[in-house]
């Protein structure tokens, strides 16, 4: 199996090591002054450590009430507008933190598109969305997954090579309803008793939320997600067989059943004075019919298999720990919009304007590293600019010798 990054989409994640933008711009511009450049990109990524740990702080105590693995217990109790408040304030700080880490909202609309496709790997899945409250999904670099598969053309005995698309990384924020809401819901749409609805729901969907104060908000993490799998992500999936399966089983478990039938009735003619025969007779259809539901099982377990493996593998991490993880990706990201800002200013020996720098480092990152990048150019100013190191004249920047840089720049 192999990934490579989709060359047709520009994106503004930087694929690139903090580290090696260092090196790599230094040897660029033949620069002299390496130890000096050394120090300013620590101090950087140091200030945007500080700054982001705050975030972080907050973040945590906002999510601490919703956090379905906390194992911390509190005198403190909230009531229902406090609950909802918290949750307003959790949405609102961590969208413009995934802006930072340079992540793409999903919108409904895509993610309702790939629940028509079929994986080709032979998964395919449902997911009621209606069993939840509120659904986040943000993703972050497109790639092209080269893989090959058993080609059912050829009754399973080549292979063909296929290409798909998926999403490198995925962040995932999901709000189960009350049960007594989607209980509601599902009685006034179907007609159907509520308290039956309600025992169901109880039995058979143990993510609704029971409790009105103590509501849990799941987040998770994943990388490497083909497009056509999104389903698989959620916690209410169902695994359904595809249709060539359904086609299969039926052919070749209707014709096997219908003979075993009919082998049946001839038998029982021919020994109804025999009922040893007419025991085995029966026995034997027996077991064609339970030899095709093993087979209806057994493809439903091969599913589930590889549901369980390809979540297994996939899963970065859960609840606080992907906040603390999308934290860090965030002070790697803003710190490489700086530096590459940061390194191209000081080494020009004249101002700049934006555009000229954005199609600067767009231009090093394709030479260099042979991909396209929709460069953040803005925002690394930005950056450059809170970090006390930018120098404005009109429409033309520069920035403070390397020197000077180091000792204005703020930690803490």
């Amino acid at each position: 199996m192999q990934i490579d990054y989709n060359d047709t989409i520009k994106e503004r994640f930087i694929p690139i090591p903090y580290d090696e933008i260092l090196s790599g711009v230094l040897t660029h511009f033949q620069t002299k002054e390496r130890d000096a450049f050394e120090a300013l990109a620590h101090k950087i990524h140091l200030h945007y450590y500080h700054h982001y740990y705050a975030t972080l702080q907050e973040l945590r105590g906002l999510y601490r009430c919703f956090n379905p693995d906390r194992d911390t217990i509190s005198n403190h109790s909230l009531d229902i507008p406090a609950y909802n408040e918290r949750e307003s304030q959790l949405y609102r700080h961590i969208a413009p933190l995934l802006n930072d880490a340079n992540y793409e909202r999903l919108t409904k609309e895509i993610l309702q598109e790939t629940m028509n496709r079929t994986s080709p790997y032979g998964v395919e899945v449902s997911v009621d969305f209606d069993d939840f409250e509120q659904i986040e999904l943000y993703f972050r670099g497109e790639s092209i997954q080269t893989d090959k598969i058993r080609d059912p053309k050829t009754l399973y005995l080549k292979k063909k090579q296929i290409q798909e698309p998926l999403y490198r990384r995925l962040f995932l924020i999901i709000k189960p309803k009350l049960l007594e809401t989607r209980a509601q819901e599902i009685a006034q749409s179907s007609g159907k008793d509520i308290d039956k609805v309600r025992a169901k729901l109880q039995k058979n969907n143990p993510l609704l939320i029971t409790d009105e104060a103590n509501r849990n908000i799941y987040i998770k993490l994943f990388k490497n997600i083909p497009h056509a799998d999104l389903e698989m992500l959620f916690p209410n999936t169902k695994v359904r067989m595809t249709l060539f399966d359904k086609i299969k089983l039926g052919v070749l478990g209707g014709g096997g059943t219908i003979g075993g039938g009919s082998t049946l009735v001839t038998k029982l003619g021919a020994a109804a004075l025999d009922p040893i025969a007419a025991l085995g007779a029966i026995g034997a259809f027996v077991g064609i019919l339970w030899r095709q539901v093993k087979e209806v099982f057994f493809r439903r377990t091969h599913y589930m298999a590889k549901l369980s493996e390809r979540l297994y593998f996939h899963n970065l991490d859960n609840n606080e720990g992907a906040l603390n993880y999308m934290v860090n990706m965030a002070i790697q990201e803003e710190s490489k919009e700086a530096l590459f800002v940061y390194l191209f200013l000081a080494h020009q020996q004249e101002p700049m304007a934006l555009e000229e720098l954005d199609h600067a480092i767009e231009a090093y990152v394709r030479k260099y590293y042979d991909m396209e990048l929709d460069f953040e150019v803005e925002d690394g100013v930005n950056g450059v600019r809170d970090l006390g190191l930018l120098i404005e004249d009109g429409d033309k920047i520069s920035v403070l010798e390397v020197a000077e840089a180091i000792e204005n720049i703020e930690i803490g």
